[in-house]
């Protein structure tokens, strides 16, 4: 287990707090994960990786910021908080002004019930 400077074996005290395993070893992550979290060695290749924030958006933020493959999301809310990011993100990459050629509310509908690549399952 590998804590970041000023942090102690258990992650801050926020809100909302998850966990993922991450396609990184654990001494990159380490390097740059946020204060507060905690790092757990997996393999040479993966380590869990638990953060915490103020919403469970911001806590899905902060994992998307290693650019890596997440597994076994945990809690549910963080696996939505994905989901939703994802979405939110496909919709951006349409450069498409906003309420222009699409009616936002179904749209953010519909998506959610489409299948996702981020999944808590290897």
């Amino acid at each position: 287990m590998i804590q970041n400077p000023d942090c102690g074996d258990t992650t801050a005290q926020w809100p909302c707090r998850g966990s993922a395993t991450i396609d990184l070893p654990a001494s990159v992550v380490a390097r740059w994960a946020p204060g507060g979290s905690v790092v757990e060695h997996v393999d040479e290749r993966r380590c869990t990786l638990t953060i915490g924030g103020w919403s469970w958006m911001g806590v899905a933020g902060l994992f998307v910021t290693f650019d890596a493959d997440l597994y076994d999301i945990e809690p549910v809310e963080l696996g939505d908080a994905l989901r939703q990011l994802a979405v939110r993100l496909r919709r951006a990459q349409s450069l498409t002004p906003r309420g222009v050629g699409s009616d936002d509310a179904d749209t953010r509908d519909a998506s959610l019930g489409a299948p996702s690549p981020l999944t808590n399952a290897h």
